[in-house]
């Protein structure tokens, strides 16, 4: 190899590595599949609910949660409680559409869309459709990925 090749070589080398190396990092830092999964599923769960049987909802709530929206849900449990059954309402998930925005290995960010039917007292018993939208932040506990975080957007 002639003197003036042989840094050309190692350039073309030096930049092939570390286009390896970026690409090897980015793969490794995208969040699972799962992470988003269980955005889907905390979109399923919380949108899900009867006032009738408001503590199997409550239950599955506290099994797909952790940390601070745990406890914010646990606090505001009986007030949701309440009105829910006040109002008699029941609410079922008609579609849910989730999308990961951002994150790694340990945490991710998943926008989730619900559409879900409710009736209750309000809708004089008659279905009705909203859509729901929300932010959430999930988080690997143990390789369960739990909800930390939520908020409307």
């Amino acid at each position: 190899m002639s003197r003036s090749t042989l840094p050309a070589v190692l350039l073309i080398s030096a930049a092939t590595c570390t286009a390896v190396l970026a690409t090897a990092q980015t793969a490794a830092a995208a969040p699972p599949e799962e992470a988003r999964l269980a955005g889907c599923d905390f979109g399923t769960v919380a949108g899900t609910y009867d006032y009738a049987r408001f503590d199997e909802h409550v239950g599955k709530m506290l099994d797909i949660t952790t940390g601070m929206f745990r406890a914010e849900f646990e606090e505001a449990r009986p007030t949701i409680q309440a009105n829910a059954a006040a109002s008699h309402t029941r609410a079922t998930v008609d579609s849910v559409d989730c999308r990961t925005v951002s994150g790694d290995e340990a945490r991710a960010d998943v926008t989730v869309d619900v559409v879900r039917t409710t009736t209750s007292d309000e809708t004089g018993g008659l279905p009705k459709t909203n859509k729901m939208s929300l932010l959430i932040t999930v988080e690997n506990v143990n390789g369960r990925w739990l909800v930390n975080r939520a908020e409307t957007r």
